[in-house]
C-alpha cells in the first residue's frame, strides 16, 4: 500500500461524501495512459514517491469508505493506494475495506511504460481522475507539488450533503449485478475530416451547427434505433443518457470550474415510437436541444435546493426507464472529450495513447479525444448480436477512418 508521503491532519480525517457521490454507481473507473520507449523514463521508485506527495493534496484517495454510517463518508486514514499486478490494470472490488484508487504501472522489455488507473466512482468523476492524474505527473515532471492549494474535497459535501432517498432514486442492485447477453465493445474512430463531412451534412438540411461529441452520440443513436427498428419489426421508444458536467453551469459558488468529487447530472434524449422523423438532423436536435434545456435550466437555478431537485427529477426518470426492462432501449453514455488526458507528461513525453477498457457488463457508448484533439474515439458496448450490426452499418462504415478492436476487459 502507498501512502501519502506526509500524515493527514486529524481534523481532515472523516470526508463525508456529497449528494453528487451519493447518487454515482459503486464502480471503478479505468483509464490507460501509454507511453513510448524513452531514455528519460524515471525508476518506479521515484514515480511511487511522486505519488505519494500528490496523495497529500488528495488525501481522501487513499483512506477508505466508512462502514459505520453506511458507507456515506471517508474515513481518511492514509490507509494506502493499492498496486497489484495483473493484466494492465490493477484487480479492484468495490467493498468497503477496499482503496478507493489502485494505480498500476506496467514496464515492458521494449522499454514501454502503460499506467493503468482505477478509481471509484463514488468519490470521483472524470474531471476528478483528470485533475489528480495531471497533478501527479506535474510532481513528477517538475519534482515538487505544484504551488498554491486545491479546493478541498468536502466543497461540493458542505452544501449538497447527502439525504435519504426513496426506492425511485436509487439504481437497483440488479441494474449492475444481474446477468445479460453477452456485451461486447469495438472502438470505433472519427477523424477530424469524417466529422468535418458529417457535419456537411447536418448545415445542409438545418441551421443547427453541432459540437463534434453531440454529432457522434446522435450518429451513434439513429444506427441503433434503426438496428432496434428492423430487429423488432417496428420502431420503439429509445433514449439516450448523458452525464453532464454541472461546474461552471451554474450561478452558484458551490459548482465552480474546480470542484473536486462528482458533480454531474443526467440529462435524457428521448426518440419516441410515433416519431417519423429518423434522419440525422432530427437526432442532432434532440441531443442538442436536451443538453440546451439542461444547462439553462441549470444556470435558472437559485438556490442549491433548485440544483437539487434537478438533480433528483431527472435521476428518478433515469430509473424509471431502466425498471421497464426491455419493453424500450436505453443507452447510457458518456463524454470525456477535452480533458486533456495526452498533456500528462510525467516527464518522458506525453502519451501516444490514451484508452479505454471493454465493459463486458453494459450496453453503453463513451467518447474520448484522439491524440491529435480533433477527432474521437468512440467505445461502443452492445449485445453481441447488435454490435455485428452495427459495424456493417453504413453510416458507421462510411465515418470510422478504421476500426480497432480492444484488448482489456473488466467486469
Amino acid at each position: 500500500m502507498l501512502k501519502p508521503s506526509t500524515p493527514t491532519p486529524n481534523h481532515l480525517r472523516t470526508l463525508k461524501l456529497s449528494f453528487f457521490d451519493q447518487l454515482a454507481l459503486p464502480v471503478y473507473v479505468p483509464i490507460l495512459f501509454y507511453y513510448l520507449p524513452s531514455v528519460d523514463i524515471i525508476s518506479c521508485d521515484k514515480l511511487q514517491n511522486f505519488l505519494a506527495e500528490t496523495l497529500t493534496k488528495f488525501y481522501p484517495l487513499a483512506g477508505r469508505f466508512s462502514e459505520d454510517d453506511d458507507e456515506l463518508s471517508i474515513h481518511c486514514n492514509d490507509e494506502g493506494v493499492e498496486p497489484p499486478k495483473i493484466d494492465l490494470l490493477p484487480e479492484m472490488d468495490h467493498q468497503p475495506s477496499c482503496p478507493l484508487l489502485g494505480i498500476q504501472v506496467n514496464l515492458f522489455n521494449c522499454g514501454g511504460l502503460v499506467i493503468g488507473t482505477y478509481i471509484s466512482h463514488k468519490i470521483a468523476d472524470a474531471f476528478t481522475l483528470a485533475t489528480f492524474v495531471k497533478e501527479w505527473a506535474y510532481t513528477s515532471f517538475t519534482g515538487t507539488l505544484k504551488a498554491g492549494s486545491l479546493p478541498s474535497f468536502d466543497h461540493l459535501s458542505s452544501l449538497f450533503p447527502t439525504r435519504v432517498l426513496s426506492e425511485t432514486t436509487q439504481f437497483p442492485s440488479y441494474i449492475i449485478n444481474t446477468t445479460r447477453p453477452k456485451i461486447v465493445t469495438r472502438r470505433f474512430i472519427f477523424d477530424a475530416l469524417a466529422i468535418a463531412n458529417l457535419k456537411n451534412t447536418i448545415e445542409d438540411s438545418t441551421a443547427i451547427r453541432p459540437i463534434r461529441v453531440v454529432l457522434i452520440m446522435s450518429l451513434i443513436w439513429k444506427v441503433l434505433v434503426g438496428i432496434s427498428t428492423a430487429k423488432n419489426g417496428h420502431s420503439r421508444d429509445s433514449s439516450l443518457l448523458f452525464l453532464i458536467n454541472l461546474r461552471g453551469k451554474s450561478n452558484l459558488p458551490s459548482l465552480d470550474n474546480d470542484a473536486l468529487g462528482n458533480c454531474t447530472m443526467y440529462g435524457i434524449a428521448n426518440y419516441m415510437e410515433a416519431r417519423k422523423d429518423h434522419e440525422l438532423n432530427d437526432f442532432v436536435k434532440l441531443v442538442g436541444n436536451t443538453i440546451g434545456d439542461t444547462c439553462v435550466a441549470i444556470g435558472k437555478a437559485e438556490s442549491v435546493d433548485d440544483i437539487s431537485s434537478l438533480i433528483v427529477n431527472n435521476q428518478r426518470k433515469v430509473i424509471e426507464k431502466f425498471a421497464q426492462g426491455d419493453e424500450i432501449d436505453v443507452y447510457p453514455s458518456t463524454s470525456w472529450c477535452r480533458f486533456c488526458w495526452y498533456e500528462t507528461d510525467f516527464g518522458w513525453g506525453k502519451p501516444f495513447w490514451v484508452s479505454l477498457v471493454e465493459c463486458d457488463a453494459f450496453e453503453g457508448i463513451s467518447l474520448m479525444d484522439t491524440k491529435d484533439g480533433d477527432g474521437i474515439e468512440a467505445w461502443v458496448s452492445l449485445k453481441e448480436n447488435d454490435m455485428a450490426q452495427f459495424e456493417r452499418y453504413p453510416n458507421i462504415l462510411s465515418s470510422t477512418s478504421k476500426l480497432a478492436f480492444p484488448f482489456l476487459s473488466i467486469n
